[in-house]
């Protein structure tokens, strides 16, 4: 079975189990009200079935868009009365970048919730966000921790990685995620990682449904709750990475190797080069590459 073939199959299911009371839902909604962000033209990325965009026009007052590819999401976000837009973010960069320009600078914000560890290529994703804010727009982004405690116990004991049926492309934590968003032209402005709920689910899991020995073990988790306000503790006892960024005035150039080499040479000459090399020269020195081998000899040899 395809990606495509997959998400469309559990869009179909997805419509008899779709709630607003999503832990990620009630996070990014209650970030947006403390930040006082209100009457924003709003492009929800990778949409689903407009739970969220619902959020974002009742509670919010924004004027919403809805960005998907599958057809089954679109039309329910259509049904709903939202304007779409069809892209497939793990679709060629080109194309990607086509449509992207097709809506430069028309947004204030960009949410895109639950969603980057399901995308392949998550730097089209955060260039397609970059192209389409306006100046100092800004782009909320929510995923799963993988740093979360509980995934360590889940490996421990079911000898899988987490997530192991594969849902899960692509595994982020908050020091991956922010330097992801550094390197495609954003600036992390609010940190709002924290604990939502037991990781019951994961137990569940870890111990082959055995309920009661993953109930005994999800039980633990609840220390989480004063554990996440200690600064070295926050990593492992928060569930979920919820962070509000910037959009600079810089080209998203890209995470991935090869995508940074193409820019490069691409631009081999212009003040896009200087302003890109800049950009890596930064997060070099601030050691957030040190674990990234092939990207920090690369910029090693810039220097």
């Amino acid at each position: 079975m395809s990606k495509q073939e997959h998400d469309a199959a559990v869009a179909e299911y997805r419509r008899e189990i779709s709630n607003f009371d999503k832990p990620w839902y009630k996070s990014c909604s209650n970030l947006l009200k403390k930040q006082g962000l209100t009457g924003l033209k709003c492009l929800d990325l990778c949409c689903g079935n407009g739970e969220f965009a619902q959020i974002l026009r009742d509670q919010h007052n924004m004027e919403v868009v809805g960005a998907d590819y599958i057809p089954y999401h679109l039309k329910s976000v259509e049904d709903l009365g939202f304007e779409t837009l069809h892209i497939d973010i793990d679709d060629d960069a080109d194309k990607v970048n086509k449509a992207a320009a097709g809506y430069a600078e028309q947004f204030d914000l960009v949410v895109s919730l639950a969603t980057i560890e399901h995308v392949f290529n998550s730097d089209n994703l955060l260039r397609f966000a970059h192209t389409v804010l306006k100046p100092d727009g800004l782009l909320l982004v929510n995923t799963p921790n993988i740093s979360f405690a509980a995934y360590g116990f889940y490996s421990l004991f079911s000898g899988n990685r987490p997530f192991g049926e594969g849902h899960h492309i692509r595994f982020w934590d908050y020091r991956f995620l922010r330097t992801n968003l550094f390197l495609n032209g954003f600036t992390t402005e609010i940190d709002a990682r924290q604990f939502f709920s037991l990781p019951t689910d994961a137990m569940l899991r870890a111990f082959r449904n055995r309920k009661k020995v993953a109930a005994f073990f999800a039980w633990f988790f609840h220390g989480c709750r004063i554990l996440q306000h200690i600064p070295f503790l926050r990593g492992i006892s928060s569930d979920e990475l919820t962070v509000l960024a910037k959009k600079d005035n810089v080209p998203a150039l890209g995470f991935e190797l090869n995508t940074v080499r193409h820019y490069l040479q691409t631009n081999k000459g212009t003040e896009n080069e200087k302003t890109a090399i800049a950009r890596l020269r930064e997060a070099r020195e601030s050691g957030w590459l040190d674990e990234h081998l092939y990207l920090s000899k690369l910029v090693d040899e810039l220097i």
